[in-house]
């Protein structure tokens, strides 16, 4: 459902062109320009998701249960209950966080993704009725404004050429009262340790020459780091954690984490004070701020560092 050509779309009027011409006379391939920087954007998150291996084992850094735990936290559940209502999660990456609320919060969920991790959530969890998955992006969401009752994008509206207009079209999405939740990078955590600053300063050189390259090239060049995501997480980050919470890398997994850290064209960063005036500059009241709230036992403490905020729509 993008409006700029795609090769998935060339693909598909090249394979189904009889039966086009036979029940859809006058199609036209989409043919808008792109949003600034998003045929790389979807490049290169489609690459980190396509060849990533679904296990069941491990879910970014933790595991896929420690992750329902969280975005539980993150959308306030259960004091706003996802119950029999119609949700919209933006970015949904392989689509492990929106298989699993779908079955354990009774809900429908719509699962949207600019890239073609669209075709690896299929794969593993297209055979749950609750999860539908839509390729579509977020500057022209194939969705009527008000269709919603719950909307939420954790970790990718960051990754646009612009944080605060993906931000304004999708808080067009949500039903009057619903909720919209959003959380993206903030300085202050990667402020936190020195660590984090040193990361920082390596990303900020790497990510622009990187995001820029062809993919045999990235990968070449991204595999001397993997050594070092897998010593970090295995022997720093899972005594953090927790043992039970926290994932044990691979090679496959470092990888994921390498590209995701250092390929992204975008990775901006913001404050909570920014959000505040964006979700009340399109008429949401009642904000929560996860600032404000104590995580669980298992839920990393970088989630409130990072600015994460929920708004109810007036």
């Amino acid at each position: 459902m993008l409006t700029y050509p795609s090769i998935a779309a060339k693909n598909h009027a090249q394979q189904n062109a009889k039966w086009i011409c036979q029940r859809l006379a006058g199609l036209h391939l989409p043919s808008a320009m792109p949003p600034p920087g998003e045929e790389r954007v979807l490049r290169n998150f489609s690459k980190e998701w396509e060849e990533y291996q679904w296990t069941g084992a491990s879910y970014w850094d933790t595991t896929p249960e420690t992750v329902l735990k969280c975005m539980r936290y993150c959308l306030g559940i259960p004091r706003h209950s996802l119950n029999h209502k119609l949700v919209l999660e933006v970015g949904i990456g392989i689509g492990g966080t929106a298989d699993a609320l779908a079955r354990s919060q009774d809900c429908e969920l719509v699962g949207m993704d600019l890239g073609y991790a669209v075709d690896q959530a299929r794969r593993y969890f297209g055979h749950n009725p609750r999860l539908h998955i839509v390729q579509g992006s977020v500057f022209a969401p194939p969705f009527s404004p008000g269709t919603f009752d719950v909307v939420y994008s954790h970790g990718v509206l960051h990754h646009t050429y612009s944080t605060h207009s993906a931000f304004k079209h999708i808080a067009k999405l949500p039903k009057k009262d619903a909720m919209l939740y959003v959380w993206v990078y903030s300085q202050q955590q990667e402020k936190a340790t020195l660590l984090r600053r040193v990361l920082m300063s390596v990303e900020r050189v790497a990510r622009p020459l990187l995001s820029k390259l062809p993919e045999i090239a990235q990968t070449i060049l991204l595999l001397p780091t993997l050594p070092f995501y897998i010593l970090y997480q295995n022997l720093y980050r899972r005594n953090q954690l927790g043992q039970q919470f926290a994932a044990t890398y691979g090679w496959n997994e470092a990888l994921h984490a390498a590209r995701d850290r250092l390929t992204p064209p975008f990775a901006h960063r913001h404050s909570y004070r920014e959000l505040i005036e964006w979700f009340q500059s399109e008429q949401y009241q009642n904000l929560e701020l996860l600032s404000d709230e104590t995580p669980p036992e298992g839920v990393p403490g970088t989630y409130p560092l990072n600015v994460g905020i929920r708004g109810f729509r007036t």
